[in-house]
This record gives structure tokens, C-alpha cells and sequence, in this order.
């Protein structure tokens, strides 16, 4: 089996001139965990990942590890000041540009592997064509999913 057979299509995009407003309203309503951020060829430019916004509504000193315990720090009013403060950004100054993608050939076990060996957790890997567009997305649940209905097939 390979990434072709696994991915979802139809992936949720933004482009990096839309606002993180843009972003908010889009994880809201359609319970996506990653965005993949794309130019107007479908080209991926990089990703709004949890983890990205997590850094960016931290206060600098705690995202950056300057500080690693933090139980002293502020908790609420701080967060929503930063939060109020990214829903305006553009969703180029938030994207993540690394993000791990793959062709559509990569075998399954090599996507498995990929989720389990990173070196800081992934949410989903991009499924891009030669040219780096976009042609779907993997999540975790995506390779179980597949492998389940194989096995139920293979019974």
C-alpha cells in the first residue's frame, strides 16, 4: 500500500495573504488539526500546525525555553492578549515551513515510520507531487483506517 491509497483529498487550504482569522474560523468549523497553506498553483508554502499557534500565543520567553518552569507565570489574560493579537496576522507570518511531505509512491510502512521516528511530534504529512503541490494529506488515523479495511478484506 502507498501514501496514494491512504491520503484524504480534498485537504482545507489557505493561502499566506488570508488572515489567521481565516485560519481560527477554518480549524472551528471544519475540525482540522493542520493547514496546509498553498500559492495559487497548489503549491505548498508551509503549514498552520497546533503547535505553531501554541508557540505564537505564548509569552516569548516560554516559547523560546528561556523559562522552563512556568508555574509563577500569568495564565488567562496574557493568552488572550496574544490571541487577540494573531487572529489579524497574515497566515504567512504564523506558517511553519518545514513540514514533512511525501510522494505519492512512499509506502505505508515508510509514512508509519515517519509518524513514529520524528523528532517532534507531526500531525499529518503532506502528500505533494514533483513540483511540490498538493494532492492530500495523512493522518495517523488515515494509515489505521486503510490497514483495518485491508485486514477486514484479507478475512
Amino acid at each position: 500500500m502507498i501514501a496514494a491509497n491512504v491520503m484524504s483529498t480534498g485537504a482545507h487550504t489557505l493561502t499566506k495573504e488570508k488572515t489567521m482569522l481565516d485560519a481560527f474560523k477554518l480549524i472551528s468549523e471544519k475540525k482540522v488539526r493542520q493547514i496546509p497553506v498553498v500559492d495559487a498553483g497548489n503549491i505548498v508554502q508551509g503549514v498552520i500546525t497546533p503547535r505553531k499557534l501554541m508557540k505564537a500565543i505564548l509569552p516569548r520567553y516560554i516559547a523560546e525555553g528561556m523559562i522552563e518552569d512556568v508555574k509563577f507565570a500569568p495564565e488567562l489574560p496574557e493568552f488572550v492578549e496574544n490571541i487577540d493579537q494573531l487572529a489579524y496576522k497574515s497566515v504567512e507570518q504564523v506558517l511553519d515551513t518545514e513540514f514533512v511531505s511525501v510522494s505519492p509512491e512512499t509506502s505505508t510502512m515508510e509514512i508509519a515510520a515517519l509518524f513514529v521516528n520524528a523528532k517532534k511530534p507531526i500531525e499529518s504529512i503532506l502528500v505533494v507531487d514533483h513540483n511540490k503541490r498538493l494532492l492530500g494529506i495523512i493522518s495517523p488515523w488515515d494509515v489505521f483506517k486503510r490497514l483495518w479495511e485491508y485486514a477486514e478484506k484479507k478475512n
